[in-house]
């Protein structure tokens, strides 16, 4: 592997976790590459692509776009392939489309290799552009297979200057080598990048919309209001708030909306439009809810229910899509050996599967997994002198129980100067307070309450807050 000196772009990449960013100062600041994030799964699409794709361009950055895969099936991976490309439909990226791989779904190397390459060749097909796949030094090195190599590396490995062996790829054409820069422009910290000229595309041609069974797709979701409708109703219907639609539509008054308005839907990890459940005989909602790792509730207010307990046999419901995948028990594992992999806990998995007994699973049973953004299998921290980790945990917003348990650490007290450890990513993020903003208007632009913000914070005045505190959201 090269060291990163040898990288001659500077880069970030960048998701709606970073919020607004200003691409001016990130400019001026010598970033020259911009990576967004603009897909995920067949099921979400990152809600500041266009605003931050028209930015950035307007400043002349370089850009590039990921899309961060669900492994599952090789129809689904031609299916986020079509996803991914018609989130760009009409975009002019500078940079080789980017793979990021780092979830297994619970595959082996040979099963997720093959569907990486599915998911490649299907975006090369549909765009005529090249590729990269973004993946991280140890993940390389436990679940894909050489026969990847053929497509070029885009590596991340933090705290060294050159990345380690992984046994797939011998060279990289891009390096991310930090998760907690500072740049200019972008709020809290933000992944660091170097980059080869080869990372760059050779034409600059828009990706066209592409047309699957005589029906183009369109990875926005849109709703025009009929007559009747109220925003908090609008909102059930696609598992979502009646805040987060007001927000990203401009609209200051939720009560004013009229027959014949457009309004943009934000589309969440936690809505599918395709996920459907025929109520079957002696079926209950929270029953239903458990199939599917959600809550009666969510299930409830998508459907417009206002009886939980009134449901059908035949009916058809909307599910809520789940954060949760599946792993298959291999001889030797423990319950807490499979949560530790997955950045979880054995009591979730134990509640999320109907297990009493911690200690009973058999090899071949298929357990569901709760995945939350709470992990993140790519963030990592170096121990300094005086660290403790409960310390660290507080830098991140998460539990030393939590960092403990990814790291098979059994006594918290015992870390090491220079011990890297892998971080459960938050669903904490932060945001700096500027002038004129109240508790509550801040909470509407991130989708959360004032309450939640206020307590995430120890604030116990929600009307004192000042510009420049920088507040977890």
């Amino acid at each position: 592997m090269q060291s990163r000196s040898l990288g001659n772009l500077s880069g970030i990449d960048i998701s709606n976790w970073q919020g607004v960013v200003d691409f001016a100062k990130v400019k001026q600041s010598g970033i020259q590459v911009v990576y967004m994030k603009a897909t995920e799964g067949d099921y979400y699409l990152d809600s500041y692509l266009n605003s931050n794709y028209n930015a950035a361009k307007a400043q002349g950055l370089l850009v590039g776009f990921y899309h961060f895969f669900r492994p599952s099936t090789e129809s689904n991976a031609k299916a986020q392939a079509l996803y991914f490309v018609n989130a760009l439909k009409g975009k002019k990226p500078d940079c080789r489309l980017a793979l990021d791989l780092e979830v297994s779904g619970g595959l082996n190397r040979n099963e997720l290799t093959n569907l990486a390459k599915v998911f490649l060749e299907e975006v090369k097909r549909l765009t005529n552009k090249e590729v990269v796949v973004y993946t991280y030094s140890n993940f390389a090195k436990t679940n894909i297979n050489a026969s990847l190599n053929k497509y070029p590396l885009w590596i991340a490995e933090y705290g060294v200057t050159t990345p380690q062996n992984n046994g797939v790829w011998n060279r990289w054409i891009g390096f991310q080598y930090s998760s907690s820069g500072a740049v200019s422009g972008v709020s809290g910290n933000c992944d660091l990048n170097v980059f080869l000229n080869e990372i760059l595309l050779d034409d600059k041609v828009s990706i066209p919309e592409v047309v699957y069974n005589n029906q183009p797709v369109d990875s926005n979701n849109y709703y025009t209001v009929q007559s009747g409708d109220t925003l908090s109703g609008i909102a059930a219907k696609f598992g979502t708030t009646y805040e987060a639609i007001a927000t990203l539509n401009g609209i200051s008054n939720p009560n004013l909306i009229y027959t014949g308005q457009v309004l943009k839907i934000p589309t969440t990890s936690s809505y599918s439009s395709n996920q459907t459940y025929t109520v079957q005989n002696g079926d209950t909602l929270s029953g239903i809810a458990a199939k599917f790792g959600t809550t009666y509730k969510a299930i409830a207010t998508l459907n417009g229910i206002s009886n939980p307990n009134l449901i059908y046999t035949g009916q058809v419901l909307k599910i809520p899509h789940s954060n949760v995948r599946t792993y298959t028990v291999q001889n030797g594992d423990t319950l807490s050996g499979i949560a530790a992999k997955f950045g979880t806990t054995y009591e979730s998995i134990a509640t999320l599967n109907g297990i009493s007994n911690p200690n009973l699973i058999y090899t071949g049973q298929v357990l569901k997994i709760p995945t939350t953004s709470s992990y993140s299998s790519n963030q990592t921290y170096t121990v300094q002198n005086g660290d403790t980790l409960s310390g660290i945990a507080a830098k991140f917003g998460t539990t030393y129980k939590a960092i403990a348990t990814l790291n098979g650490i059994s006594n918290p007290n015992l870390i090491y100067t220079g011990q890297v450890l892998k971080i459960p990513h938050s669903n904490v993020r932060t945001y700096t307070v500027q002038n004129g903003d109240t508790l509550s208007g801040i909470a509407a632009k991130f989708g959360t309450t004032y309450e939640s913000i206020a307590t995430l914070n120890g604030i116990s005045n929600p009307d004192l807050i000042y510009p420049g505190q920088v507040l977890k959201i």
